[in-house]
């Protein structure tokens, strides 16, 4: 059923603006609340952009020489919409320099969330891919930070890091990732939580809200090439790549 027949108008009398956009940051900030809400003033949004970016070189060291143009604004938005959700994920297609890290990295500034990001060194491998989970996993509950995880095909050096990602996705944990003292440090992080909110403790109840820490606390931004087949492999063993992200 389209538009006329179910509400009798047409799409342009809807929609009065080339660009459909819904952003939380073109109002507020700066100490008073965000006001989620259609955007009717293009320019205006991208002076905002602008003045973010402003703030974020000011705040980072490696700095981002971007030009806020449209499409560039409108990819911003509509990542920052994302990485607002909880559980919110992004699979940001296209090839290298077109962009896609420094906009998720923007994105994740408007939002106020934290930025990590794996270091490749020699000899990187499996066990120090599984102590920088733990550490933003350990991030994201202990601490309670809003946490962006920026992953890129080009630092996928085992396939077994994209399934550590693809369990991420869909339960917000990585099985036996947690071993020995690391499952009692979580039990002592996370007693006085139960505690607080009236769950009673046990190790089940303890771990579970751990998990929802993780799931509410952590976003995941893959970047990945679309060319070749490694990628549409990737997209065949790992799912969630897709059904748990917004491409």
């Amino acid at each position: 059923m389209c538009i006329r027949d179910s509400v009798k108008l047409k799409w342009n009398e809807i929609v009065t603006t080339d660009r459909l956009l819904y952003v939380d940051f073109a109002k507020g900030g700066g100490g008073e609340p965000r006001v989620y809400g259609e955007v009717t003033d293009l320019p205006t949004l991208v002076g905002v952009c602008e003045k973010l970016l402003g703030d974020y070189n000011n705040m980072h060291r490696k700095q981002m020489n971007l030009v806020m143009f449209l499409d560039a604004v409108e990819h911003v938005c509509r990542a920052a919409r994302v990485l607002k959700k909880p559980s919110g994920h992004l699979l940001l297609l296209g090839i290298g320099g077109s962009g896609r890290q420094s906009l998720s990295r923007f994105a994740a500034f408007i939002n106020e969330l934290d930025t990590f990001q794996i270091e490749l060194s020699k000899g990187y491998g499996l066990p120090a891919w599984r102590e920088d989970l733990k550490s933003v996993l350990r991030k994201v509950s202990f601490q309670n930070k809003q946490v962006m995880f920026l992953v890129t095909d080009t630092q996928i050096v085992h396939e077994g890091m994209l399934e550590d990602v693809n369990s991420l996705l869909n339960s917000g944990e990585v099985p036996n990732l947690f071993v020995g003292p690391d499952i009692d440090e979580i039990m002592t992080a996370m007693k006085p939580i139960c505690v607080a909110e009236g769950v009673h403790l046990d190790k089940v109840n303890m771990y579970a809200r751990f998990v929802k820490f993780c799931k509410t606390n952590l976003h995941v931004s893959v970047c990945m090439s679309p060319m070749g087949e490694p990628f549409r492999n990737r997209l065949r063993m790992f799912p969630a790549l897709v059904n748990c992200c917004t491409i």
